[in-house]
């Protein structure tokens, strides 16, 4: 799609709901943060960004971003769940790559309505069965 963006005098001006090279940056951020957590080395995430964006970044900035994505998650676990009016906790059977052997595990998931009807993952772990407490 093409935007033609108003041009001004003597002004800078962007419309804030573009978000000027936000959504590659966020998709470079997600692609990342998938082989963190698929347990790709930094070295290789290098070698991967090189290839497919022709964009050099270091070992250092992947493990940057890595912590950047560990305090996300951090924030995540912390968070001030308010007051929740439903509560669904299920249970489904996945194949997971777990000590070298693919197995299924019980991917165990809470979701929490609040009292405005909105949904919320409150959390999710892997399990041996879903009969685990």
């Amino acid at each position: 799609m093409q935007l033609k963006v108003p041009q001004v005098r003597n002004r800078e001006f962007y419309p804030s709901c573009l978000e000027k090279g936000c959504r590659s940056e966020k998709a470079l951020k997600l692609a990342i943060a998938e082989m963190y957590v698929q347990g790709v080395s930094t070295r290789r995430v290098k070698q991967i960004t090189e290839e497919l964006c022709g964009l050099e970044i270091s070992s250092t900035q992947v493990s940057r971003l890595a912590s950047l994505l560990d305090e996300e998650l951090k924030a995540f676990r912390q968070r001030s769940l308010g007051r929740i009016k439903y509560l669904y906790v299920d249970a489904r059977y996945e194949k997971v790559r777990h000590a070298g052997h693919v197995r299924d595990l019980a991917v165990l998931s809470a979701i929490g309505v609040d009292e405005e009807g909105k949904r919320e993952i409150l959390g999710t772990s892997l399990s041996l069965s879903e009969a685990e407490v």
